[in-house]
């Protein structure tokens, strides 16, 4: 069964069809490219601060954000990519978590938990949701996780424009890297799951660094929807 897109199933659109008087919905391969997106930024949200002792932290662009990607109070991100926080102790992180909001590439809001547990020197939120801008995280923490390091940054993580059927190597038609054929990135499957991202993302196993580029030709059971 495709999957529940923008209209009732059996999807119908301009790509329908019916086949002895019964409506059918049709598959389609969409391409997507991303021209040169830049790499990943550690700390492009927020630089390094400390945790909450019992309490939340709220930042915005108006109020906490201040990394490299906050240009005219607004944290835009070249393209649609996941939000990676990354937690570091001098012995053992503290607990962390809270939520991440922003906008998808369409401009619709867009929302994600993170979290982290307790010890080891090196903890390591990576969001599966992309967001095309930041404008809200929140950091939670129950007990004093001031001896914590905290910074909130990009991945590599891109987002797909329309809903992907399928997921790994199955979901991908084509895949390209700076224009030769790779078999190498992972594709990532829509999901109406609250962790996952509603549309699909591809994960390039080049990664980004403003000097490739990449082209993939992705299965959606929705090609007039978003």
């Amino acid at each position: 069964m495709p999957l529940q897109g923008s209209g009732v199933y059996p999807y119908i659109g301009n790509r329908g069809i019916t086949v002895k008087g019964v409506p059918r919905g049709m598959s389609a391969v969409h391409h997507r490219q991303w021209i040169n997106p830049v790499a990943l930024v550690t700390n492009g949200i927020k630089t390094a601060f400390a945790g909450p002792n019992t309490a939340t932290f709220e930042f915005t662009p108006v109020s906490g954000f201040n990394g490299t990607l906050l240009v005219g109070g607004r944290v835009a991100l070249d393209v649609p990519r996941n939000v990676v926080i990354t937690v570091t102790h001098g012995s053992a992180v503290v607990a962390e978590s809270g939520v991440i909001e922003g906008l998808d590439e369409y401009g619709d809001f867009l929302s994600e938990a993170w979290s982290v547990t307790a010890g080891g020197v090196t903890k390591t939120f990576t969001g599966k949701k992309a967001f095309a801008a930041v404008t809200r995280v929140t950091v939670t923490a129950v007990a004093d996780a001031t001896a914590n390091t905290n910074i909130i940054g990009t991945g590599i993580v891109l987002g797909l424009p329309l809903k992907s059927a399928l997921g790994v190597a199955a979901g991908a038609v084509k895949e390209l890297v700076d224009g030769a054929v790779v078999v190498t990135g992972t594709l990532v499957a829509a999901s109406v799951a609250a962790t996952d991202d509603p549309r699909g993302t591809y994960l390039p196993a080049t990664a980004p660094d403003g000097a490739h580029d990449y082209d993939v030709w992705f299965i959606t059971d929705d090609p007039e929807g978003s």
